[in-house]
Formats: structure tokens, sequence, C-alpha cells
């Protein structure tokens, strides 16, 4: 009995008590998920090292509720026979967030990796965080097939593509939310810039070509950055992309800071030039390696831990 209520509590409760707690529940867990920097993006993803103000936790947890609590109510609307009450639907969806309050607490220990480089620390986290993913996973499917009275191939099918639905709409909005708070207006670099792309391979030294990466990175101008690259690189990291991975560094060591020309170091070798600079991030100090090929042009571009 007790193992049922621990993964199936909602015919017991739910409509506007349950609707209460896991409000409740999801304050705290954004409280508390802001004082050991750990935050949900999306229903089911982990984000250690979080660096968000406050308010953006608790953003956070609206986003995930309201994006799920939708989706199951549209699918239940969809695939149940029978008249839905959307307080039902909230309420379990609300209480089913239950085990992201467990697992921020559990984050108090030292569990948790302090870079997603160490490995080790980060596939056991990951070891510790499946049993509360599960965990989630089994409460929101019994929220949804108890709420929308639903069971078997309908109950499961609908509930996996309402899920999908639900974590693709909360990431966007969390792109959207995200760039807003790392990232401001591009505005063009000068000499890798898209109008004027021919200069890439001649005309500059090597040391002109990093200055216009960097400035590129501290001005967000992701297109600027691709123009310099050869072909191969520009097919493997579009300027999508690398605006992506500018993003997720940002939420791993806080915000950008500013590059450190003045510690610039430079070596070569019969086949490309490497340039390395320090990058200053809120909680770590990093570097970008640009390794340029004999035309110029960039042929590798990685950011990495100072060794």
């Amino acid at each position: 009995m007790k193992m049922k209520l621990l993964f199936n509590p909602f015919e017991r409760v739910a409509g506007w008590q349950a609707l209460v707690i896991g409000v409740v529940v999801m304050a705290l867990t954004a409280v508390v998920g802001h004082f050991n920097h750990v935050a949900f993006i999306g229903s089911l993803y982990v984000h250690i090292k979080a660096t968000f103000s406050l308010s953006m936790f608790f953003a956070m947890q609206a986003v995930d509720f309201t994006a799920l609590f939708l989706t199951m109510w549209l699918a239940g609307v969809c695939f149940s026979k029978t008249r839905l009450r959307a307080i039902d639907v909230a309420g379990t969806m609300a209480l089913a967030r239950v085990p992201m309050l467990a697992l921020v607490i559990i984050c108090f220990l030292p569990i948790t990796p302090a870079s997603p480089y160490e490995i080790t620390h980060l596939v056991v986290f990951t070891l510790i965080c499946i049993p509360f993913i599960i965990w989630t996973i089994a409460l929101m499917y019994n929220a949804y097939a108890v709420s929308c009275h639903l069971k078997g191939v309908r109950a499961i099918v609908s509930f996996i593509g309402a899920l999908i639905v639900a974590e693709i709409i909360s990431k966007l909005i969390f792109i959207f939310l995200l760039s807003g708070l790392f990232f401001n207006s591009p505005t063009s670099t000068g000499i890798c810039s898209v109008e004027n792309p021919a200069v890439v391979a001649d005309s500059f030294t090597i040391r002109q070509k990093t200055e216009t990466v960097v400035k590129a990175f501290e001005q967000n101008d992701f297109e600027s950055i691709t123009v310099c690259f050869d072909d191969n690189m520009k097919k493997s990291l579009p300027a999508g992309v690398l605006k992506m991975t500018w993003m997720q560094l940002n939420m791993a060591y806080g915000k950008f800071e500013k590059a450190d020309m003045d510690n610039l170091k430079e070596a070569q070798t019969d086949k490309y030039d490497m340039v390395e600079v320090p990058f200053h991030f809120q909680k770590e100090k990093l570097k970008l390696r640009l390794i340029f090929n004999k035309d110029g042009t960039i042929g590798g571009l990685f950011i990495q831990p100072i060794n």
C-alpha cells in the first residue's frame, strides 16, 4: 500500500488539494535549487551549477508545469472518451513534481561534479538522478491516466507523445529566456564579417583574426565567427550550434566576463598555427583554442579548462 501511494497517490489526492501541495513543492524546489545551483530545464533534464537569479528558478518551474499541464490536458481531451476536469489534470501534474524537491535536497551532498569535464563524477551523478527521473515519469503517467480516465495502449502512447511535446515546448521557451539573459544584440566585428568574407584568407595576421573572433564572442556575433571557418568547420559547427554551445558554457560556468588577450599564447607547426586565449567566466577560467590552417582559415575551435 505504501509503495502504491509512492507512485500513485492521485486516487486519494487530486484537484485543488493536489494543486496547492504541488505549487508549494515547486516553490520550495525553486528556492532550494537556487541555493545549491540545481535547475530543471524541462520536466526531466537536470542542470547543475546553475547561476540564475531566484526569479529565473521560479520562471523555470512555472514554464515546466504550464507546458506539462497544457499538453497533458489537450492529450486527454483528444484521447479520453469521458469529460475531463482541468483542475484534476493540473493538480495531479503539479503533485507529480515531488521527486524534483527530493533531488535538489539530496544535491546538498557533495555529489554534483564541479564541471562538465569531470566525467567520472558526472556519470555517478547521472546514476543518482536516474531513480528520481523514473519516479517522476511514473508519477506523471499515473497522474495522466487517473485524471484523464485512460488506460492501456491508448494511455501509454498519448502520454509519451504529450511528454515529448511538453519537453520541446519548455526547452524552446528556455532558449528564448536564456538568450535574453546571456546575449545582447550582435554587432558586426569588422574583419571576419558576413559582408566581407574574402578577408578571412589573407590581408590579416593570425593575431588580428584571433582578436576579431574574441570580439565576436564578446558581442555574440556568431555568424561572423563562422565566416572565419574553413568548409569542414562551417558544416560541423554552424552559427546556431555555436550559439547553443556558448549558452551552455554560460549556464555551466556563469556569465562570460572577459577575454585575457594579454596572456595570449601562440604555437606553430608545419601544418597549422595554434592560438590560446584565457576566457574568464563568473565561476571558472577556461581557454579558447583556435587552430588556423596555413591559408588563414580556422580549422578548429575549442573552449577547454586551463590545465
